[in-house]
């Protein structure tokens, strides 16, 4: 085909079903506008880094094996460490065969979950999926005990040194970034490790410098939230397309992608 595909993933802040005016109005409408292209969105609000990568990886298998002479480019926008996943066997909303039984976890939305789990407070774990309460409560807790920032980021790593094998295996150009901007980590040898690998890659941008996020509140973007919070705010069609057009065109250019 002589149209690129510009397939995205990630979270809300990537899905163009999070609010009406987005429909259509995302980053990676705006990319495919430019480059006369088609565009496949795929993200879900409320994805975790894994669920994120894990239905790229099928869909661009996929889409190569589809249209094996097409000009690919992905675009992902990575979500917050803190959420995990769980398996829902008697799972209800029906999605993608590709989303499985896997849901999005997330031990807590509280700032100071850590506080008030030492001091036996409820973290207000959300059971969307109406779980057994007991056992879910004893998975969020645990979960949250054990968490750490350093083995989120290190298997992030891993998965996207892996990812970005199979993406050159398949001819397969992208830009992966972070929405929410990623927590600064001190030094570790397995972290400082993986994060060499890809540190000379522009494909990748800083993950600890750069977020999506962060950029469009930095840009005075009006959020489309009714609660205002410059570290997790949404963002309407303009930073949208200003950050397809300022970010991701110029880059995509640099690295001659396009």
């Amino acid at each position: 085909m002589d149209f690129p595909l510009i397939y995205c993933n990630g979270d809300s802040y990537s899905d163009e079903k999070y609010h009406s005016s987005l429909h259509g109005n995302t980053y990676v409408n705006f990319v495919a506008n430019n480059l006369n292209g088609f565009a496949i969105n795929s993200a879900i609000s409320g994805s975790c880094n894994r669920r994120i990568i894990r239905t790229t990886l099928h869909d661009v298998i996929q889409q190569r094996k589809l249209n094996p002479d097409q000009k690919i480019i992905v675009l992902i926008g990575l979500s917050f460490e803190l959420r995990s996943e769980i398996w829902v066997d008697d799972i209800k909303d029906n999605r993608s065969p590709a989303e499985s039984n896997f849901r999005t976890h997330a031990f807590s939305s509280q700032l100071n979950w850590r506080e008030n789990l030492l001091a036996n407070i409820s973290i207000n774990s959300f059971n969307q999926y109406n779980q057994a309460e007991n056992f879910f409560k004893k998975f969020s807790d645990g979960r949250a005990f054990f968490f750490s920032p350093y083995a989120e980021r290190i298997n992030l790593l891993t998965d996207l040194v892996m990812l970005r094998s199979v993406f050159e295996s398949l001819d397969i150009n992208f830009l992966i970034f972070q929405s929410p901007i990623a927590e600064i980590l001190e030094s570790d040898y397995l972290l400082d490790f993986f994060k060499e690998q890809i540190a000379d890659d522009e494909r990748f941008f800083n993950f600890e410098k750069f977020g999506f996020v962060d950029w469009c509140y930095q840009q005075k973007f009006t959020s489309i939230d009714k609660v205002n919070n410059p570290g997790t705010n949404h963002y309407g069609p303009d930073a949208h397309q200003a950050f397809a057009d300022q970010i991701l065109m110029p880059r995509l250019i640099k690295l001659g992608i396009i």
